[in-house]
């Protein structure tokens, strides 16, 4: 029985239906208590405590005080209570109001390594960031990305715009003819699916950073390799 009630709750989530506030908590519970009805427990929670961000900022002993709630129950409540806790404060932080807040981010992000990654930022209108990919070879001077990977990244999040970055350990950030290539195929990606390009930024130290917006590189690839530039050129 419970299992189809699971399901019901699952397939809400995934469809994007309304819930109820006490449903959430019951699908949050369900780690909690794998084989057990968590109705009960969502509802005795949410009699003492007024909503869900209450129960996840209640403290230890006040979450084991609520009928059917254990030790090890309370933990867990705490614990995705942390991880909201931290994911508000990073979100607050990863907010872009000019190009200054990029580098800087990306200073953040690329200090200190010593093999080479590519990082792809997918940020809304108004400048927050909402996710970003991490792609790595393990290699000091190599890392690929296939342009169906970025497909799929763009078409599921759904972004306003996009950054790419990566770095170049011990060496300087001059790009390389791959990263010319690579910067054309997101340019032709993010065109096709109606996203801005704001930049390719490459980081090799504090001091040495290219970006191709400043250096006038982004405006001749997106002339030339637009979707629509592209199609009046086959004309």
């Amino acid at each position: 029985m419970h299992e189809g009630h699971r399901r019901r709750l699952y397939e809400k989530l995934k469809n994007g239906d309304n819930l109820y506030e006490h449903e959430i908590l019951e699908m949050l519970l369900f780690n909690a208590y794998p084989r057990k009805n968590t109705n009960p427990v969502a509802h005795e929670l949410l009699v003492r405590f007024p909503s869900i961000s209450e129960v996840l900022s209640a403290s230890y002993d006040e979450l084991i005080s609520v009928p059917g709630v254990g030790e090890q129950v309370a933990l867990y409540l705490m614990c995705v209570g942390k991880c909201v806790e931290k994911g508000n404060n990073a979100r607050f932080f990863a907010s872009f109001s000019n190009r200054g807040d990029i580098y800087d981010f990306v200073k953040l992000r690329m200090r200190g390594h010593t093999s080479e990654r590519l990082e792809l930022y997918f940020i809304d209108k108004g400048g927050k960031l909402m996710r970003i990919s991490r792609f790595t070879s393990g290699e000091s001077d190599m890392v690929r990305v296939q342009p169906e990977e970025v497909i799929k990244l763009v078409s599921v999040i759904h972004p306003y715009a996009m950054v790419a970055a990566h770095n170049h350990p011990g060496g300087t950030s001059r790009p390389s003819v791959t990263d010319d290539d690579f910067t054309k195929q997101c340019q032709i990606i993010c065109s096709m699916n109606n996203v801005r390009l704001y930049d390719h930024v490459i980081y090799a130290s504090e001091e040495d950073i290219y970006s191709y917006f400043d250096s006038g590189k982004l405006d001749e690839i997106e002339r030339d390799y637009s979707i629509r530039n592209l199609i009046k050129h086959e004309e």
